[in-house]
């Protein structure tokens, strides 16, 4: 008989000494660069939070006034003129799904940890975890209806509609991801490669929510707006601690 391992189950060893090599790892990062990403962070997140109570207070002023007139004409204009099919797009809007996401992250920090990149892969975490609170602040605030213009609102999920949870999230984790292959990349063409293929990755992602009405054109933008706000707060505490390596 194969002998069991120290946990007795085999995927959770695996979890227990990723988790150790962290650990381990974390040691040898300056106490001061912890401290510097620490409190870029949370800095980050309350000027975040103020960022998403801000424009989702804007965006209930103008809803009756003019907002929601734009969303309603517009909608249906670029659902008309996206490359996009509705059945393709139930497709194209799967990477910005948290579940579908779920698996590339556990990869993404699991592979920069056995790198020996705690910072990378805390920042990973950051990047996925800390943008549902942004998110929820404007859920939060104002249970929006989401469309029903778009095949009689069937691909339109019972949630709050404002912001885009899918655009905020692909600019977040996605968006952090471009930026370390941009930062790694040795040419100028390699980093304009990369950046065209995120913005055209994230660009499919939010023109699929529009495609099949499942977010207003005012959701995406305010996605847009929160996503790019924490891709910036992350980068930026990333950066502040390294300096401290």
């Amino acid at each position: 008989m194969h002998r069991k391992s120290a946990t007795g189950w085999f995927a959770l060893d695996i979890v227990w000494q990723t988790w150790r090599r962290f650990r381990y790892d974390s040691r040898s990062v300056p106490a001061k660069a912890w401290s510097v990403w620490w409190q870029t962070i949370l800095m980050g997140l309350g000027i975040g939070a103020l960022i998403s109570y801000g424009i989702t207070r804007f965006a209930q002023a103008a809803h009756d006034s003019w907002l929601q007139a734009w969303d309603e004409q517009t909608l249906p204009i670029l659902a008309e003129r996206l490359p996009l099919t509705f059945a393709r797009s139930i497709t194209w809007e799967s990477p910005g799904n948290l579940l579908v996401m779920l698996p590339l992250m556990v990869t993404f920090v699991s592979v920069a940890i056995w790198r020996s990149r705690p910072l990378i892969a805390a920042s990973a975490v950051a990047a996925y975890v800390l943008q549902f609170a942004l998110v929820w602040i404007g859920w939060g605030l104002w249970n929006r209806d989401r469309p029903t213009l778009i095949a009689g609102g069937i691909a339109s999920p019972s949630l709050h509609s404002f912001p885009s949870g899918h655009t905020t999230i692909v600019f977040a984790v996605y968006g952090l991801m471009a930026y370390l292959l941009l930062r790694a990349a040795r040419h100028w063409l390699e980093r304009l490669i990369f950046l065209v293929i995120f913005l055209a990755w994230a660009g499919l992602v939010s023109s699929a929510r529009l495609e099949l009405g499942a977010h207003w054109p005012s959701d995406i933008i305010a996605g847009f707006i929160v996503g790019l706000t924490w891709l910036i707060v992350v980068v930026v505490a990333l950066n502040r601690a390294e300096e401290y390596l």
